[in-house]
């Protein structure tokens, strides 16, 4: 399944929208470079997910704004990056990473437990209906991708 992207644009007009410069925003992020920034901004890298919900931070807006998804109704994916979780890190009690990433991709099966969702919903930092409709819209996306030989 293809992942959320990070829209540089989105990045770009936010940072200029609150009148950082590129040097600025590296120097909140503790980056080395701002050309770290500028490779965002255009595409050319993605940030580790660690940085999609400190960039939001830094510049005043919602985690997911800053990524190519429907903010109403992002993908199970979307919710982790906006928690600036990697795939590995959303393990809890009974949720293997292998079960998380089952449900991330939207493969069919049987619906997770409640106690699967609600651990998954403690980790990501968002109530418990924001998973369950993220797990919907994961595999809404995984049975169009395949409906069309993806």
């Amino acid at each position: 399944m293809a992942r959320p992207l990070l829209r540089g644009d989105r990045l770009q007009a936010a940072r200029q929208a609150v009148g950082l410069s590129r040097e600025e925003l590296a120097t909140r992020l503790e980056l080395s470079s701002p050309a770290r920034i500028r490779v965002w901004e255009t595409g050319l890298e993605r940030p580790r997910p660690r940085f999609i919900p400190r960039l939001a931070a830094a510049l005043g807006v919602d985690p997911l704004h800053l990524l190519d998804v429907d903010p109403d109704d992002p993908p199970l994916a979307a919710l982790r990056l906006a928690a600036g979780r990697a795939t590995n890190e959303v393990t809890a009690p009974g949720v293997s990473v292998m079960t998380y990433v089952r449900l991330e991709d939207g493969r069919p099966g049987a619906d997770p437990s409640i106690r699967v969702i609600a651990a998954i919903a403690e980790v990501l930092g968002v109530d418990v209906p924001r998973v369950e409709a993220a797990v919907r819209r994961s595999r809404s996306d995984h049975a169009a991708l395949a409906s069309f030989g993806g």
